[in-house]
């Protein structure tokens, strides 16, 4: 199975946690976060190692000012990051 596509960054486009530090991929960690995947899932959703995953939401962890997963998800739902149901079901038809 080929890696998901990826957004990439164009020049003047935005994305939820930009203006708080949030790269790209943060964002994407988060984004899933908010939707409820677990690191497991996120692991293999985004082609990453389970640590890469661990290092990407103690990061973005930091920079949002949360302690807990559930912190994250409450300010990631006030941020912008809501759930993509298309997307999601993207991904239930990829298992």
């Amino acid at each position: 199975m080929s890696p998901p596509p990826r957004s990439r960054v164009v020049a003047g486009l935005d994305w939820p946690g930009r203006a708080e530090g949030l790269t790209e991929r943060e964002a994407e960690v988060l984004a899933l976060i908010t939707q409820g995947r677990g690191n497991a899932d996120i692991a293999a959703i985004c082609h990453l190692g389970p640590n890469t995953v661990k290092s990407y939401v103690r990061g973005l962890y930091r920079k949002i000012g949360v302690t807990s997963r559930s912190q994250a998800v409450l300010w990631g739902v006030a941020h912008g990051f809501l759930p993509d149901f298309h997307r999601i079901q993207s991904w239930q038809s990829e298992r």
